[in-house]
């Protein structure tokens, strides 16, 4: 699957119910397992924007709480995609350049990083484009307004 897909997806809400039913029946008698809250967050990170940020509690929960190396690298990445779905490409290439400090060679990782780099721009020229059709209709407003104004 390729990093755009994994970022777009879309969680069967079946599966996000059955996922929530787990881990809410597993913190009710203390703490739910690691691989539970992992499943419970992977489902929400395919959410959601609020259900991405419940999902990104977890996983930072997570990666305090685990001593290995293999699941923190999974939650590393995954936080790196939540915060890229949601839009939030700063702390997105954080979490994507810790994991490539640690492994410089992985192809995820490296894959994921210019994902998170093209929507950055992307969103970044949208947005300016936005702005500058913002600013040229305030602008033609202002010169409607002054021509109207030494009419009178």
């Amino acid at each position: 699957m390729d990093v755009g897909t994994i970022i777009d997806e879309n969680v069967d809400p079946v599966d996000l119910e059955k996922t929530r039913k787990a881990y809410s029946d597993q913190s009710r008698r203390g703490t739910p397992s690691a691989v539970t809250a992992f499943t419970y967050a992977h489902a929400l990170l395919r959410s959601h924007n609020e259900d991405v940020k419940t999902g990104i509690i977890i996983l930072e929960g997570l990666l305090k709480r685990d001593t290995e190396d293999i699941p923190k690298r999974d939650y590393v990445y995954y936080l790196a995609v939540a915060h890229t779905r949601i839009k939030e490409y700063d702390r997105a290439l954080a979490y994507i350049d810790l994991l490539l400090n640690a492994e410089s060679h992985n192809r995820q990782a490296i894959e994921l990083k210019n994902v998170i780099e093209k929507r950055m721009k992307k969103d970044g020229l949208l947005g300016l484009v936005v702005l500058g059709l913002g600013g040229g209709v305030a602008l033609a407003a202002g010169l409607i307004a002054t021509s109207i104004l030494r009419r009178n």
